[in-house]
């Protein structure tokens, strides 16, 4: 089973090269989580080929996605009928947590129904559109290991944050 140390490792082995410098890297990636923003860009090479304005099935397209913000990108899909929602993507730990996962992420809804209510099967099916891509993408070359550092699991950011942070 893949934790969060096995993604660290998978991602920074296709970078190892380039990672020579790592201590000044890993200190800036470290201070830019801590405060719970980060200036890298958003991780758009984890769902390419998907790009805002791309459908992702039943209505949904992508409208967004984030850099890291206290431990997630976050993904805001939205439907034609003028819904939102944001979905947060992060580290996979054990077993999935969210909606959709891959072998190292999940996918978290956050529409405030805590996990409680039934999700409407046209957004969980675009849900597993989105992980679908990133399944394929998610060990690729383009994998960025540094964005990868400032990612938590859903549980590590309610303990951190707490649940009200995380809406």
């Amino acid at each position: 089973m893949l934790n969060r140390r096995t993604l660290l490792q998978l991602l920074s082995a296709g970078a190892a090269a380039a990672c020579l410098g790592l201590g000044s890297a890993h200190a800036a990636d470290l201070a830019a989580f801590e405060s719970g923003n980060s200036a890298d860009s958003p991780p758009w090479w984890l769902i390419a080929p998907l790009q805002q304005g791309s459908a992702v099935g039943m209505g949904w397209r992508v409208e967004d996605l984030s850099n890291v913000q206290k431990g997630a990108a976050i993904l805001r899909l939205r439907h034609r009928d003028g819904r939102s929602i944001a979905v947060h993507i992060c580290a996979r730990e054990g077993r999935p947590r969210g909606i959709a996962a891959s072998a190292l992420f999940d996918l978290i809804l956050m529409d405030g129904a805590q996990g409680e209510g039934q999700t409407e099967e046209g957004l969980g099916r675009a849900l597993l559109t989105v992980a679908s891509r990133i399944k394929h993408n998610e060990l690729q070359d383009a994998a960025d290991p540094a964005w990868a550092r400032q990612l938590l699991s859903h549980l590590e950011r309610v303990e951190r944050f707490g649940p009200d942070q995380l809406a």
